[in-house]
């Protein structure tokens, strides 16, 4: 049953990116309007993809503000686990979208300014006394007046690309409103109506200036007055539902449950290389790989537990996680093992120390190869919270003995580790799969 057409145009009012109400966003109705909207929904859920990996992989590079990235994957694992389903896992797409495109449009905006800063300084160390540099710095000044003035009238206006390069696409937008407006649009509508009435519900859509033209935004923002209160209390509130502070205090209690369950399994394994030669050395060693073997299997899912919980003491309730377990032997098998795979190559990149100016770069490939599998483990757990009886016992041990080679694999690299990562046996103790996401800067 599909509405007609007047309930169609019949939307909710909410606020603009800026101040003014503007009509709700609808579902085109037309094949090609649709198809449009589409790409352009699915360009803006990939840059917020890509925003959320870059956003983790700078808040997982400064010490204690890390803990909001190792929170949020867990809160991304706890949403697909409680839901069973992967989508529900990338949390905020287009509030980061949002944070990207005010963050790359800025960072585009300042590069003629660079530009013409060097023209600026070449002319001075030619001629610091002539004209040229005179006029040269004079016009760098103004137009750094005027550049900083378009990136704030951006940012007010909401901070999209577009509103950054609004001065290039307002042309189009203005001649689209002329052809579907009031003056030329009466004339062309009749025919459109003919072809397609449902593309005619689309295109003929009144939109106000202030809706999505910076200037008029920013003067609407002038005639109601409270422009600084009300910017103040939009930021305050976009803020405030990042839920920064959640994220948070989460992933410092997965930390330190990791911590906990690691510490004691890594320190024997340590002490198989650090203590002298002889007996205690062999059985600190092998005593730690045996427990570390047992950890590395229970704790990825003991950490989703806790975080679909949301209580610290279950990352070390083992028996309800092995009860889990038993209810999708197979996809934990699968999850574990991606787990595993996934965090194996980026104990190449702690070989040497990292440069301050590549850090973000290669925290970067951190935070996209841990991402995926903390999805995973929430899928994995997702199975066995929607399965209410144990699997067949075979298939059972069948992936409990297909789990060995898995964890062996893991703990030989892991020893390894120790010997060609920069920061020696305490390599040990910085397991990225299981505690914040990127080993180089902080805890």
């Amino acid at each position: 049953h599909e509405p007609p057409a007047e309930a169609a145009l019949e939307l909710p009012v909410v606020a603009a990116e800026g101040v003014e109400p503007v009509v709700a966003e609808r579902v085109p109705r037309s094949w090609p309007i649709y198809l449009w909207w589409l790409l352009c929904k699915t360009l803006e859920w990939l840059f917020g993809l890509a925003s959320v990996v870059g956003c983790l992989a700078v808040l997982s590079a400064v010490p204690l503000v890390q803990f909001v990235s190792l929170g949020y994957l867990l809160e991304a694992s706890a949403r697909v686990a409680r839901s069973g389903k992967l989508r529900h896992g990338f949390i905020d797409m287009q509030k980061f979208a949002r944070i990207g495109s005010l963050v790359f449009g800025t960072w585009i905006m300042l590069l003629p300014l660079r530009y013409l800063s060097t023209l600026a300084q070449d002319a001075y160390l030619v001629d610091p006394t002539g004209t040229s540099a005179r006029l040269w710095r004079v016009g760098q000044l103004i137009c750094t007046a005027l550049m900083l003035g378009h990136i704030l009238l951006a940012w007010y206006s909401g901070g999209k690309l577009r509103h950054f390069f609004w001065p290039f696409l307002a042309p189009f937008q203005l001649g689209a409103k002329l052809v579907f407006g009031k003056i030329i649009g009466p004339v062309v509508r009749p025919l459109v109506v003919g072809i397609s009435p449902r593309l005619a519900e689309d295109l003929y859509i009144e939109r106000p200036l202030s809706a999505w033209f910076p200037p008029a935004i920013l003067w609407a923002g002038l005639v109601r007055g409270k422009m600084y209160r009300r910017t103040r209390d939009s930021v305050w509130d976009f803020v405030a539902s990042l839920q920064l502070p959640q994220y948070f205090w989460l992933g410092l209690r997965g930390f330190v449950g990791a911590l906990t369950w690691l510490f004691i399994p890594a320190i024997l394994l340590m002490g198989g290389t650090t203590l002298p030669n002889g007996g205690l050395a062999v059985i600190s060693g092998w005593l730690g790989a045996f427990l570390l073997g047992i950890v590395v299997i229970y704790l990825p899912f003991a950490q989703t537990h806790m975080a679909v919980q949301n209580r610290f003491v279950e990352i070390f309730n083992l028996g309800e996680v092995r009860r889990q377990f038993a209810r999708a032997p197979l996809a934990w098998w699968l999850a574990l093992t991606l787990t595993l795979l996934f965090a194996i190559p980026l104990y190449l990149l702690t070989i040497e120390a990292t440069q301050r100016e590549l850090t973000y770069l290669i925290n970067l490939l951190f935070v996209a190869f841990i991402y995926p599998a903390r999805l995973v483990l929430g899928w994995a757990m997702g199975r066995s919270l929607h399965h209410k009886k144990p699997r067949y016992f075979l298939v059972s041990w069948m992936a409990r003995f297909a789990v060995i080679p898995v964890v062996l694999g893991y703990l030989i690299i892991l020893w390894a580790s120790q010997y060609t990562s920069w920061f020696g046996p305490f390599s040990l103790l910085v397991q990225h799969a299981f505690m914040v996401p990127v080993p180089f800067v902080g805890v």
